[in-house]
């Protein structure tokens, strides 16, 4: 049997929930512990408090969606790619709707069909939110190569053109459900005129898009104004939330910040530029929420594929360890202000905990969008959050997905939050124990695992085997090497 040595951290998680018996046994190994987990006498699964998912009056009950790395392809039907790239983007829908109903399999991005069926069937479920949040990653995966491959247009001009007509395509259809609704949107690693993971500082990407997302996407003068203060430099922008809870929203572009980005150098005015946000709405009061494309920590699904290959137990960040870090101590030092964090990237419903070095409760809690692109073998799924509009805590959310596996691929709930796991979102101490839940409830570890990759026929990646690499890369603990103990 292959072993998987327990790492610190996670001793110190079972010690610190009570589950510590457990860790002599999941010292063995993954196979170990999940035996382990499942023949404890007396474990159960206790609920928390219903008002860590219960707004406290009606008013206070507010509604937002939140969905990511749609990475849409307008080339997924070649034969229409050059009347795309003859046509206004106004004219897109007509053409793209002759190429029919069927959905993108697995392995592909998102194809017409799936990106209007997504759209209606959040708007049917979810018709009045008070805002739309999208963590980035608006086109498809190798657009670079595909617009001259499909076009025969080797220009820089012709791609840009196409680029701009693909992102205000993306915009109108998404806020035709929603004509008066705010879309906030981050930058994914595929947005960018110069490649994956290649964006530059004052990119055309960003120059052309401005004016789109603000005509489209934000609904007063005064937000549009202040986006296109700063949006064209780096891709950051804080706008006020809608409400009453004097909150803001600081959107910043992360992509500086990966590992496969070229230039380390070049996201130090990232960092300044989240620092100095947060510190003035600490100063005043605000409420701040964040939203970047790429999640702090482990890429677990990169370090269990290697463990199940290799034997051997790896730390894969998504960030490199200095800015992995660097946003680490912001946000620990700044909880007090942030409530609440967004990202997508990763393709998989999950979510990061931060704890500062040797404590053993949270501060803060980054939820994590799966992807309505199934190019990873997941199913595609979007979420609808409940959260307080006055305390800008969040408080619940439910899951909605699609079997494109299916012989009649369909929408429906997949989970949740407070039903799977017995408690809600408001409170560090709502996280710890869902957290700590994974460890000592089957049922609810079972339930994480599906709703992973959101039942995915195609693949199986929390098993048994590899339970305690995903659990262990939900925390983060700031001021160790790699962000994670």
């Amino acid at each position: 049997m292959t072993t998987l040595p327990i790492k610190r951290r996670t001793f110190l998680r079972y010690a610190l929930s009570g589950a510590g018996l457990l860790a002599a046994r999941a010292m063995h190994g993954p196979a170990d512990l999940a035996w382990a987990l499942a023949n404890q006498p007396g474990i159960d699964c206790p609920d928390g408090d219903p008002g860590s998912y219960t707004a406290t009056s009606a008013e206070r009950a507010g509604m937002f969606l939140l969905f990511s790395d749609v990475h849409f392809d307008p080339f997924s039907d070649p034969a229409k790619v050059k009347a795309l790239a003859a046509a206004p983007a106004s004219a897109w829908r007509e053409i793209l709707a002759v190429s029919g109903p069927v959905v993108s399999p697995y392995g592909q991005d998102s194809n017409d069909a799936l990106f209007q069926s997504f759209l209606d069937d959040m708007a049917a479920r979810a018709p009045r939110p008070d805002f739309l949040l999208f963590p980035g990653d608006l086109l498809c995966h190798q657009f670079w190569t595909e617009y001259p491959r499909l076009t025969g247009d080797s220009t820089p001009q012709g791609l840009l053109a196409f680029i701009g007509k693909t992102a205000e395509y993306f915009l109108t259809e998404v806020t035709r459900r929603f004509p008066d609704i705010p879309l906030y949107l981050a930058l994914g690693n595929n947005d960018s005129f110069e490649g994956d993971f290649r964006i530059a500082p004052n990119s055309p990407y960003l120059v052309a898009t401005a004016p789109i997302i603000a005509q489209r996407a934000l609904k007063s003068e005064a937000d549009r104004t202040r986006f296109l203060d700063s949006y064209p430099g780096y891709g950051c922008y804080s706008l006020p939330l809608p409400g009453p809870g004097n909150g803001k929203l600081i959107v910043f572009n992360n992509i500086f910040w990966a590992k496969r980005y070229p230039d380390q150098t070049a996201g130090k005015p990232v960092l300044e530029f989240l620092e100095r946000e947060i510190t003035a709405a600490g100063r005043q009061g605000e409420k701040v929420w964040l939203m970047a494309h790429v999640p702090l920590g482990d890429n677990s699904k990169s370090s269990a594929a290697k463990f199940l290959k290799k034997g051997t137990v790896t730390y894969d960040g998504l960030l490199t360890d200095a800015w992995n870090n660097a946003l680490g101590r912001l946000l620990v030092t700044h909880a007090a202000t942030v409530k609440a964090c967004f990202a997508g990237h990763v393709h998989r419903d999950e979510f990061r905990l931060v704890y500062p070095n040797g404590q053993p409760m949270p501060t803060v809690s980054m939820r994590l969008a799966p992807s309505i692109s199934p190019v990873t073998g997941n199913n595609p799924g979007y979420q609808v959050y409940s959260y307080d509009r006055q305390s800008l805590e969040l408080l619940d959310v439910t899951v909605h997905s699609i079997n494109i596996g299916a012989a009649k691929p369909a929408w429906s709930r997949e989970y949740t939050y407070s039903k799977a796991y017995g408690r809600g979102l408001r409170s560090a101490k709502d996280w710890q124990e869902m957290y700590q839940g994974l460890l000592t409830c089957e049922p609810r570890r079972k339930a994480f695992s599906q709703a992973f990759d959101l039942r995915s026929p195609h693949i199986n990646e929390v098993t048994p085997r590899t339970f305690q690499i995903f659990w262990d890369g939900l925390a983060v603990t700031v001021g160790e090497a790699g962000g994670a103990l």
